[in-house]
Parts: structure tokens; sequence; C-alpha cells
């Protein structure tokens, strides 16, 4: 298994909470922008779901061998709805992965998406 500080882990994901930064509206938006409030209740909800990270079993999908497999990851956060966001471990696949991913739970099993990110982008997805 890799070796990983959880303690740092914990710390980066804390620091990047604390350092965030709601986007700006721009004025070529299309649609409705997000209210401002939307932001401060997500990210209350992040830090509220921060857990001391822990390592967790996931199902996995490699679509080249078109096969599932469990690897595992570090669970840091929770919603109230059983999504979870997960540092994952694994080489990055392409210049989009980011070392944060999303994690619910399939059939009674913790499942991995491909939706990837820093750690407040991909919890603000849920």
């Amino acid at each position: 298994m890799t070796t990983i500080d959880l303690k740092a882990l914990a710390a980066k994901v804390r620091n990047e909470l604390d350092t965030y930064e709601v986007p700006e509206r721009h004025m070529e938006l299309v649609g409705s922008a997000l209210p401002a409030n939307w932001y401060e209740e997500k990210l209350t909800e992040m830090r509220e779901g921060l857990v001391d990270p822990y390592w967790a079993d996931v199902v996995d999908y490699d679509a080249a061998k078109q096969t599932f497999f469990t690897r595992k990851v570090v669970i840091v956060a929770h919603d109230k709805f059983q999504n979870y966001l997960a540092y994952d471990p694994r080489p990055k696949v392409t210049a989009f992965d980011d070392d944060f991913a999303m994690v619910g739970i399939e059939d009674g099993q913790l499942k991995i998406y491909d939706i990837r990110g820093d750690a407040v982008g991909n919890f603000l997805s849920f």
C-alpha cells in the first residue's frame, strides 16, 4: 500500500477549504448564477463533513479490460447523502486528473466515480 501522511493530507484539505475563494460572476454567464449563500452553505457542510482521513476499499472499473476491481483510497470527508470525498493515490491518467475523487455507495459497496478535481471543487459537485 502507498505510504501517505494522513495528518498532512488532512492539513492539505483543511488549508484548501480555508483558502477557497468563491468564483466571481462572469458577465458572459448564460443562465442563473448560483447565489453566494449556496457557496457558504456548501463550505459549511464540507467543514462539518471532514473526518480523520482513513483508508477504504472502493470498487473501480477498468474500461480497457471491462472489469471491476477493488483498490484503496483515503476518505477525507462526507456529506449527509452518503457521498464521500476521497484522496486517490493512483497515478494520474490524464492531464485533467487531480488528487480527489467522488465516492458513493452502490449495492452496499463504496464505488469511486470518475469525478475528479481539487478537494473543495469536488465536494461542491456533490
